[in-house]
């Protein structure tokens, strides 16, 4: 659990990537040889692997040194994924596909958020081969960032450009300021990798005629789905604007003027979007269904115009560090800079200046207009654009962080710095046109070297002196101008050699390549790394062990749960719960980390619980034990006055409070009272004009009284043994109960209620309905019975078929299209 991805760059797992590396190598070669008239292949393959070598470069870190972990502070990539994660992995091994998770949150569907990525292909060889570890996590991300830059690179190559500046264009993009400063949160960058493909593909599909395009069509289909069930919408949605731009560049670049001649095109990206939703339709379905009843059911638009990168974050385009230069910072104000940090290298900017101003190819505006569309959507509320999107696009109003947008102008870039250098490289080998067309950008190029070492640098300098280092992120300003002087002045230098003959072409282009690189790794790559133990959160082994085996509750068979919303979030990792689970430590915790699919019903329910803590409403939630720092200064006096807690633990940095009122996590109730507003539901139990022991409160149905006690209720011993309900099953997707009731009543279980769980009583179908608004009960008759409820939604069910046939369909659909291209092939 405590490795790094240093870990497993052994002497021996080099020798054998090197060894890969060869054969791939002498193969394409080989191939080559016997067709030399068809496409060098193994250039290529020798430019993917320098590609990975760069990217072993970039993580050179991680990669070689123990101790070293990503990204800084941890972020969601410890707190969010990898427990979640590893307990995908430890369900999967068990035989078992987790669609809920019972450990966090009080229970939510699992399979169902999408952020999981249980249905993502490149997941289950960690899920089904290894013991997923920490250090394997960082391998899947730095697979998806030589993914990125390979993808980037053979788009590029298709659209026409040589080796170099798709090189330059491939590492632009995987390592731009959006790549960098999103390691943390993984599924960003999983997602993000596909975008490349995904317009190779519908390109491709688009341009070409007969039959190949519609497999192209399929294809790009298969590459969108791809990303999708990587796991994160929001950068998925970017993707679709990506191509949907795309789309729209080529058609009109086509000249259509009838639907007739255009239909085509239509049907092609109709097909590509209706597979990419089609396959996926298993992640789909329940994410959509999840959303709905998640507290991202309604956002706002001021809430989706959060962390903009506007045009006061922006000057980390040419100052990477100006506004700090960790995750774990805030730039100013409402700017953080993992959200704002954009940058993607001045030499990149430079060599975009030179694909907008000398290279003519029609795919130059295209970029360019991504690189438009995608200034307009990251400044958030300052830009129309954004409530246009926000309002009229489906599902852009459940997205949030306009800055993300930056994932688009880091394509942008890339794209048109590769054509500069492209252009570039091949002006100096041609005529006079081109050769005037770079002398004019040079001379810009100089005049900004200029004005930055004469006009601001002085004045930065000046400030600094007078001020005697009080503004604080002033020298690191300075700094950073200064790398930018040299950065630049190294370009120029290059170009110019190359300009008065004193360096051929293709040299001054690798030189250019190496710059490109350097330029960006040097902030980018101190980004992440950190060599704090960002792991420790989960390290708190002893006071695991006490409250596994301290929540044990005889009488239900269900383990009560822990409160760890509190104040111990610097030492406690709010998801442990959830990787005790995958590690067969039986903890079930009342909170969690942030998610922002979590169910709506329990998050206001909770909320109340946490302001009333000395209530019957925190009791409900069935939280025996609760965790709080012992540093913290009023830790003696925390609960003072409430008699129903004890300190009864102090372990190192914790101190475990035992609340004696806690509820047990499942009991019977025989009197009803109908409620439907969910502030009064709240307000009636924390002020007690109820008891929760003896009484549920149901969303509809007819009232009922009953003085017989539940079993929740304290009463004689006696008593107690006339009615019993105990958990038989406890699994994710499934839960039975033992129950002997002397009149009718219902069984209350205090996990979140979802629409999903159904229930039969003695194998007859029984409605499970919500309880307390945000729980589930299921009603039963006097008499001895078994409850079994089960987690099947109808979205899971239906998208599983969906996916299936699909997916059957786009390879019949692509089997069926080779073997008559075969056919028509003439026989030699």
């Amino acid at each position: 659990m405590t490795e790094g991805a240093g870990r497993l760059l052994t002497p021996l797992g080099v020798a054998l990537g090197l060894l890969l590396f060869a054969a791939a190598y002498y193969l394409a070669y080989r191939w080559w040889r016997q067709r030399p008239t068809r496409h060098p292949v193994h250039l290529e393959v020798a430019a993917l692997g320098l590609l990975a070598l760069l990217t072993g470069g970039f993580f050179w870190r991680a990669l070689t040194e123990t101790g070293v972990l990503m990204p800084a502070g941890g972020g969601d990539l410890v707190s969010l994924y990898y427990p979640g994660y590893t307990y995908a992995a430890a369900q999967i091994k068990a035989g078992t596909i987790p669609l809920w998770n019972p450990h966090l949150y009080t229970g939510m569907p699992f399979a169902a958020d999408v952020q999981m990525g249980l249905f993502y292909p490149l997941n289950w060889p960690l899920f089904l081969l290894y013991n997923l570890d920490y250090g394997r996590l960082e391998w899947l991300l730095i697979l998806h960032y030589w993914l990125a830059s390979a993808f980037t690179y053979l788009f590029l190559r298709d659209i026409g450009l040589r080796r170099l500046g798709a090189l330059a264009g491939g590492v632009i993009f995987a390592f731009c300021g959006f790549m960098t400063a999103h390691l943390g949160h993984m599924p960003m960058v999983l997602v993000a990798a596909w975008l490349p493909l995904e317009l190779l593909l519908l390109r491709r599909a688009l341009l070409t005629g007969g039959r190949k395009g519609w497999a192209w069509s399929i294809a790009a289909g298969l590459s969108m789905a791809m990303a999708l069930l990587a796991g994160h919408v929001q950068i998925f949605a970017y993707g679709l604007m990506a191509a949907g731009l795309l789309w729209l560049y080529l058609f009109f670049e086509a000249g259509h003027t009838s639907l007739r001649t255009a239909w085509p095109m239509l049907l092609k990206g109709g097909l590509a979007l209706g597979v990419a939703l089609g396959v996926s339709a298993v992640q789909l379905l329940p994410s959509i269904e999840l959303s709905n009843y998640s507290v991202r059911s309604a956002v706002s638009y001021e809430e989706a115009s959060e962390f903009p990168a506007q045009p006061v974050t922006l000057l980390n385009l040419f100052l990477p560090r100006v506004y700090g230069s960790s995750p774990t910072t805030y730039a100013f104000g409402i700017w953080q800079t993992t959200e704002n940090w954009g940058y993607s290298g001045v030499v990149a900017m430079a060599l975009a200046a030179a694909g907008l101003g000398i290279r003519r190819a029609r795919m130059v505006g295209f970029f360019a207009l991504l690189l438009l569309l995608a200034l307009l959507l990251m400044v958030g509320d300052l830009s129309i654009v954004g409530g246009w999107v926000y309002k009229f696009l489906p599902g852009f109003s459940k997205l949030r962080d306009a800055g993300r947008a930056l994932e688009l102008f880091g394509f942008g870039l890339a794209g048109l710095a590769g054509f500069g250098l492209d252009a570039l490289v091949a002006g100096l080998r041609t005529g006079e046109r081109e050769r005037r067309n770079i002398l004019w950008w040079l001379v810009g190029l100089l005049s900004a070297l200029v004005v930055v070492a004469v006009g601001i640098l002085p004045t930065f300098y000046r400030d600094l002196l007078v001020n005697q280092f009080s503004q604080k992120r002033l020298p690191e300003a300075i700094n950073d101008l200064g790398m930018l002087l040299i950065w630049l002045g190294a370009l120029a230098g290059v170009v110019l050699a190359a300009y008065t003959r004193r360096m051929r072409p293709l040299v001054a282009g690798g030189a250019m390549l190496l710059l490109t690189a350097l330029d960006l790794f040097s902030p980018n790559a101190r980004f992440n790394p950190t060599t704090q133990d960002i792991l420790a959160g989960y390290k708190n082994f002893d006071t695991i062990s006490f409250l596994s085996k301290s929540t044990q509750n005889d009488a239900t068979n269900l383990p009560q749960r822990i409160d760890s919303d509190t104040d111990v979030r610097e030492i406690w990792q709010p998801s442990t719960a959830l990787l005790a689970g995958a590690l067969r430590e039986p903890l079930y915790d009342t909170g969690g980390v942030f998610n922002p699919l979590t169910l709506d019903r329990y998050n206001f329910l909770w909320g109340d619980a946490m302001s009333h803590q000395d209530t019957p409403l925190y009791d409900l939630f069935g939280a025996s034990f609760q965790v709080v720092s012992s540093t913290t200064a009023t830790t003696s006096t925390l609960h003072a006055g409430q008699p129903k807690w004890s300190l009864v633990e102090r372990q190192g940095m914790f101190d475990i409070w035992k609340n004696a009122n806690a509820l047990p996590r499942v009991f019977l109730v025989h009197e009803a009272r109908i409620e439907t507003d969910p502030e009064d539901i709240s307000i009636i139990i924390w002020r007690q004009d109820i008891d929760s022991r003896h009484t549920v409160i149901l969303g509809d149905g007819e009232p009922v009284s009953s003085r017989i006690p539940g079993t929740a209720e304290n009463q004689p011993e006696g008593r107690r043994a006339g009615e019993t309900v105990r958990v038989t099953r406890y699994t994710p997707n499934a839960v039975d109960i033992s129950v002997k009731a002397e009149a009718p009543g219902w069984v209350v279980l205090t996990d979140a209620w979802f629409p999903g769980w159904r229930a039969t009583v003695d194998g007859q179908p029984a409605a499970v309905v919500p309880a307390d608004y945000a729980f589930r009960a299921v009603k039963v008759e006097a008499g001895e019975h078994t409850i079994s409820m089960q987690f099947r939604p109808d979205s899971w069910v239906w998208g599983r078929l969906l996916s299936l046939a699909t997916l059957a369909a786009s390879v019949a659909g692509l089997a069926w299209m080779a073997l008559v291209r075969r056919k028509a092939q003439p026989i030699a």
